[in-house]
Order: structure tokens, then C-alpha cells, then sequence
């Protein structure tokens, strides 16, 4: 063997145990930081619980591994979409190693689609109406307005896509059917009040359909209104769309004329007022005239009525009566028969005053059915003495037997209306109770006119010699 044969065996040897070895033995037992199951890019879900995975990490060797400290750094916030960067930095006696992590918050969710309907009805024309359709997802919301359809065949198609590309379909079976009428709405009141020789104007209607749309223009309207000639009229309106389904209304126009004295025996209305005047009192008494309509004005002198004399005067000399409620309109009135009269021939030397007319016609606060009496008069059953003085006195008291609400049931115009009026009937006397101090109350007074004379009642000033209107003494 030749010497340089000789040193490569040598040298391969010294390589194979000794350098080799000694390596293998350096990687072996030098500590470090060993990782396992670390992940370096991971996805977790919109809005969902967030666990953070730092993986398994130990410093050591072969030998045996200990454990580290761990420490992070950033945050992922799921409810926001994004990618965010996650630090973790290990410890281990003043040695450290850091891993970084990407951490992608995505939305795989696709919206709830629901359609109720079983079966969808579509016209003619393609359109899908009536169709109860909501889509609600988990990031975006409320997204049915993003619905879309599409026609498949004999299936309509809903599909709802968020803003991400999740996307979600509903399949429903497509028959073609319009059995719908179009809807049909009067423009202004059901019922008209037109005084006679008044001109008429026509307010119309509106009509939309759920398949043809905007079908104002095809209405029709029959039936005449004469305003020359007192009565009730029938209007009726109609309208057909595209599939022969039609709709119809009626309007009822009342031609009357203004108030005029007939004869006691008819219907009549006693339109009374108390506690006023006040300054909604004039603008009254121009309702009133315009119909020629006389009220009853149960008048007081309280704080709120002062500065009003003017008022009391005009209803006078337009031939409304001027009755007498109350000077103080305190319930301590009834206190004594002295004390209620006092207050009394205070409240009428005030309307003689101012009309020169010495007014006899009364009206008790409360009506002469109070039981509000009995704080004040010590167990006297005052209304039961009143009520008999008063007449032996010479004066008449006059209660109600309609009721408008406005008294504190309510402070709606529309109610005060409708309290009156179906309130009415075929007696021969309505004495109705509102308050002029009541805007509210005012603003109705004109409906009951128009509903009075339009059905043929006569609306009366009360005098001594009307009807009698009284409710039972409960005190």
C-alpha cells in the first residue's frame, strides 16, 4: 500500500470515530428552543370566540426540554375582518426566540334566505308582489332589499349574496296568478256636507294595483250630485286592472241648507256651552252664524273669562241665549244655599250688565247629578235643596243628555265629533255639553253642524220654555 493510501485510511477513521462523533454529539446535547405544532397562518371565523395557538414550545436537548415563558404580542378583534400579526416571544433564563403568526378573520357564513310562501303568485307581467322575503346576515345585517329573483322554468330563484360572496338560494314553485283587486282610496272624506246651492268639488280617488301599478287614471265614477236640491247622494267609484279584478267605494254627498225654525215637534239639537266666554268664543259664534245656527252660552266670571264682556254681548245680539253657570265656578258654591245663591246674582247681574236682559236659564257646575257637592256642604244634601229653590226662585236648570268628552275623556277634535254624533237618534230633544274654553272642542262644532242638518235635525237656542233636560239628584 502506498503512503498516500495509507494517510487517506488514516484520515477517513479519525473522520468516522472521532469527527463524527464528537458532530453528532454537539447537535444532540446543545439546548435550544424547540417548536412543535406551531402554525404560522391560520383563519378563524367572523365574530367567533378567539383562541390564541402559541403552539409547543421547550428549551433543552435530547436529554430533556423545560418548560418556557410565553408572552404575546398583538390582538385579533373577529369582529372586525382582516389579517392581523401575532408575536410570541419565549423565554427561557435570559435567552429569547420569537415566532411570528398571521391570523386572517374571514366570513365563510352565507346569509339566512327566507321565503314563507310555499307557492308564489306572479302576474302577468312578470312581477313577483306580495312575496314575504327577508335575508339577515351574520356581518352585513339586514340585507333583503339585495334579494334578487329570477325565473327558472316553473321555479322562481331568490338569491342573496353579502358583501363578502357568501351567497344562499331558495327555490320556490312559480304559478301564474293576478286574483288581487286593485286598492282604491277616496281623496278627502267618505261623507260630504254641501250647503245647498254650494258648488261641489270633486276630490276623486287613488287606485294602485299589485301587478298593474298606478291605476288612477282608469277610475271610474258614477252617480250625479245636485246641490240646487237637498238630499243624500251615493258617488261610487271603481276601477279594474289588467285581469278583470275590480274594486269599488262609495262616497255619500249631503246637500243641506242652513238652520231654520220648524216647528218643536222635529229633531232638535241643543248645542250648549260652559265656563266661557274665552278667546276661542268668537271664533265659534262665526261658525255658528255661518250656519245660522243659535247655541246656548252657560257663561262665568272666573279669571280666564275676563276681558271677554264684547264676546257675551255679540252672542246676545245674534240671538243666542246667554244662560248663567257660575261667577267663581268654585265648588265651594255649594257650601250653603246663601253662598250659591250669592255667586249666582253675581254671574247674572254681570250678563244684565252687559245684554240688559236678566237671564233666568241656569246651569249647575257639575250638573245637578254632582256628588262633588257633598265635600262642601257637610252632609246637607244641597242638590236636593237647590234643585227646588232655583225653580221656586224662578229659575230653570238645564243638564245634557249628550256627552262630547271634552270635559277631560278627551282632547282629540275627531272624538269630540264622534261622541256627538253617534250619540243621536230619533228623540226630539239633544242637549249636547261642550266647553267653549276648549279649542278642540270649538274646531268640532262645525262636523255637527254639518252631520246635524244633513240628517235633518234643527239646532235650537235653549229658552225657558224648551224641553226639559234634568238627571237624577245624587246628592
Amino acid at each position: 500500500m502506498s503512503r498516500n493510501k495509507k494517510l487517506l485510511v488514516i484520515f477517513l477513521c479519525v473522520l468516522l470515530f472521532v469527527v463524527v462523533p464528537a458532530c453528532v454529539s454537539f447537535v444532540l446535547l446543545r439546548p435550544k428552543f424547540q417548536v412543535n405544532e406551531f402554525v404560522e397562518t391560520e383563519q378563524v371565523q367572523y365574530n367567533a370566540p378567539m383562541e390564541y395557538h402559541a403552539g409547543e414550545v421547550c428549551y433543552g436537548n435530547v436529554f430533556g426540554c423545560s418548560d418556557v415563558q410565553v408572552k404575546r404580542e398583538g390582538e385579533v378583534n373577529t369582529s372586525s375582518l382582516g389579517c392581523y400579526q401575532v408575536t410570541y416571544v419565549y423565554s427561557y433564563q435570559g435567552k429569547e426566540f420569537e415566532l411570528k403568526q398571521v391570523v386572517e378573520v374571514v366570513d365563510t357564513t352565507p346569509p339566512v334566505l327566507t321565503v314563507q310562501e310555499e307557492e308564489i303568485a306572479y302576474c302577468p307581467n312578470g312581477s313577483v308582489p306580495n312575496v314575504t322575503v327577508s335575508a339577515v346576515d351574520n356581518y352585513d345585517g339586514d340585507i333583503t332589499d339585495k334579494v334578487e329573483k329570477r325565473f327558472e322554468g316553473e321555479e322562481i330563484i331568490f338569491e342573496s349574496t353579502d358583501s363578502v360572496g357568501n351567497t344562499s338560494v331558495v327555490r320556490k314553485k312559480a304559478v301564474q296568478k293576478d286574483e288581487e283587486g286593485p286598492v282604491l282610496t277616496l281623496n278627502g272624506d267618505e261623507s260630504i256636507y254641501v250647503l245647498l246651492h254650494e258648488r261641489y268639488v270633486e276630490e276623486g280617488a287613488k287606485a294602485t294595483d299589485n301587478c298593474d301599478g298606478d291605476l288612477t287614471s282608469e277610475i271610474t265614477i258614477s252617480g250625479e250630485v245636485n246641490t240646487d236640491k237637498e238630499g243624500e247622494y251615493t258617488l261610487t267609484y271603481s276601477v279594474k286592472d289588467k285581469s278583470g279584478n275590480e274594486s269599488s267605494k262609495t262616497r255619500k254627498v249631503y246637500v243641506y241648507q242652513k238652520n231654520v225654525d220648524v216647528t218643536p215637534n222635529g229633531k232638535s239639537i241643543y248645542l250648549t256651552f260652559d265656563d266661557g266666554p274665552s278667546k276661542y268664543t268668537s271664533e265659534l259664534l262665526d261658525v255658528l252664524k255661518k250656519y245660522n245656527v243659535k247655541a246656548t252660552f252657560f257663561v262665568t266670571d272666573q279669571n280666564l273669562t275676563k276681558g271677554y264682556d264684547s264676546v257675551i254681548k255679540r252672542a246676545y245680539d245674534e240671538g243666542h241665549s246667554i244662560g248663567l253657570h257660575t261667577s267663581s265656578h268654585s265648588y265651594s258654591i255649594y257650601s250653603s244655599i246663601d253662598t250659591y245663591f250669592n255667586d249666582l246674582y253675581a254671574i247674572q247681574d254681570k250678563v244684565k250688565r252687559i245684554t240688559g236682559y236678566t237671564s233666568m236659564l241656569i246651569r249647575f257646575p257639575g250638573g245637578s247629578s254632582n256628588t262633588i257637592s257633598k265635600n262642601y256642604d257637610h252632609g246637607a244634601r244641597i242638590m236636593s235643596q237647590l234643585s227646588k229653590e232655583v225653580e221656586r226662585r224662578g229659575f230653570k236648570y238645564v243638564d245634557w243628555n249628550v256627552v262630547s268628552g271634552d270635559a277631560g275623556e278627551t282632547t282629540n277634535t275627531a272624538e269630540v265629533v264622534s261622541n256627538v254624533i253617534n250619540s243621536l237618534g230619533n228623540k226630539s230633544t239633544y242637549v249636547v255639553l261642550q266647553h267653549d274654553i276648549k279649542d278642540f272642542s270649538v274646531d268640532a262644532v262645525e262636523s255637527i253642524i254639518q252631520f246635524g242638518l244633513a240628517h235633518g235635525y234643527t239646532f235650537r237656542a235653549y229658552t225657558m220654555s224648551s224641553p226639559t233636560v234634568h238627571h237624577s239628584i245624587n246628592n
